[in-house]
Parts: structure tokens; C-alpha cells; sequence
């Protein structure tokens, strides 16, 4: 069985993910959210055509 204390004691952050984080810029950062807004839109978009079908 897995004990999750034992393993949330040995997690550490992806460092990665941190030194991209400090590396964007705001205005990058606002891009990147844009992009995701827009598919998430047209996602839903899509998925409103479909159940109409």
C-alpha cells in the first residue's frame, strides 16, 4: 500500500517548469492564455454543433 505522507515528503518541483516560469514574460504569459482561451472556445464551440446534430 502506498503511504502518501512517505511520498509527499520525497516530492520536489520539476525545476524545469519553475526556470520557464521566471523565464516568460508577462506579455508571453498573457499570449500563452489567450491561445488556451481560444480552444477552449472553439472546443465548446464544436461540442454545442455536435449535440445539435
Amino acid at each position: 500500500m502506498i503511504d502518501f505522507q512517505t511520498e509527499l515528503k520525497k516530492y520536489k518541483p520539476v525545476t524545469e517548469i519553475r526556470d520557464m516560469e521566471n523565464a516568460l514574460q508577462q506579455t508571453q504569459m498573457q499570449d500563452l492564455l489567450d491561445i488556451l482561451q481560444h480552444i477552449v472556445h472553439e472546443q465548446n464551440q464544436h461540442h454545442t454543433n455536435v449535440k445539435s446534430e
